[in-house]
């Protein structure tokens, strides 16, 4: 009986995630940020190579600001913490309907009920903290801001064409 539950429960764990990772790549095609993410990726590669040469010469190299992400948009955070909030309920009542549904193939699955509330608490948290960025904005705790800055709540920035030749006088004057 554990088998019969267990194996198809867990098959539709996987046809949901590989669903949420279609989604998410198909999202960020969508987006234009595509060429920034790469800049940046090429950014944090040629900052790590250099950064592991000074180490070894025995000196200590700050980090750029340009590694760290800024804020984006008060209604980018909203528009995020409405549009999850919606999939989260949404995951909840998806998997109470799966639970119910007497000819579907998770019928009176706890595994059905417990993915569908586990997903959708997890998407209302960070609704909640998306919508906690768009209200507070600014004038957020560090902590939140340590979120922004180190994940993908923030915007990447790129340096500028200043701070390349800011850069390269400062090497010229040392």
């Amino acid at each position: 009986m554990t088998l019969a539950v267990f194996f198809p429960s867990l098959m539709g764990v996987g046809i949901l995630i590989s669903g949420a990772l279609l989604l998410s790549d198909w999202v960020r095609r969508l987006l234009p940020q595509g060429s920034v993410r790469r800049k940046h990726h090429v950014v944090i590669g040629t900052y790590g190579a250099i950064a592991e040469t000074v180490d070894a010469a025995g000196y200590h190299l700050e980090e750029p600001w340009f590694l760290s992400r800024g804020l984006r948009e008060r209604r980018t955070y909203l528009l995020l913490a409405f549009g999850l909030a919606l999939a989260g309920v949404a995951s909840a009542w998806i998997g109470i309907e799966f639970y119910r549904d007497p000819l579907g193939l998770f019928y009176q699955s706890p595994w059905a009920v417990g993915i569908g509330y586990g997903v959708g608490a997890a998407l209302v948290l960070v609704a909640l903290l998306c919508a906690f960025l768009g209200a507070a904005y600014r004038s957020s705790p560090k902590l939140v801001m340590r979120l922004v800055t180190d994940t993908s709540l923030g915007r990447i920035i790129l340096p500028t064409e200043e701070d390349h030749e800011a850069a390269l006088d400062n090497v010229a004057k040392e």
